[in-house]
């Protein structure tokens, strides 16, 4: 690339101030998608109130105990198919536990 082109794409990927970063979307965007999985997998039958809390509770769970020591793993230890794997994943994307209501905003 030119300079002029790189110059052209650093103004294209700069944001205002006040706005999240190119990094902090893609991160809440994969967090957002594996919440639904999650709810879609592990809690089909519920309500989506319901889902939010019980999404909540278990990330609350995974996160006071198991990723205390597994967050600084570079890979999942849980297999695929396990619940805990997408709680990682959650945590690993934003190593924070959403609110309730927040779960249920990505839940709409």
């Amino acid at each position: 690339m030119s300079p002029d082109e790189l110059l052209q794409l650093a103004e294209t990927l700069r944001v205002k101030p006040g706005e999240r970063s190119l990094a902090t979307r893609a991160a809440l965007a994969e967090r957002d998608r594996l919440v639904r999985e999650l709810a879609a997998t592990c809690f089909p039958g519920l309500t989506r109130n319901q889902q939010a809390e019980a999404i909540h509770v278990a990330l609350s769970r995974y996160h006071a105990g198991a990723w205390r020591r597994e967050c600084s793993d570079p890979e999942c230890r849980h297999a695929a198919t396990d619940r805990r794997a997408l709680l990682w994943q959650i945590l690993k994307a934003r190593p924070h536990v959403p609110a309730p209501r927040t779960i249920n905003g990505i839940l709409r």
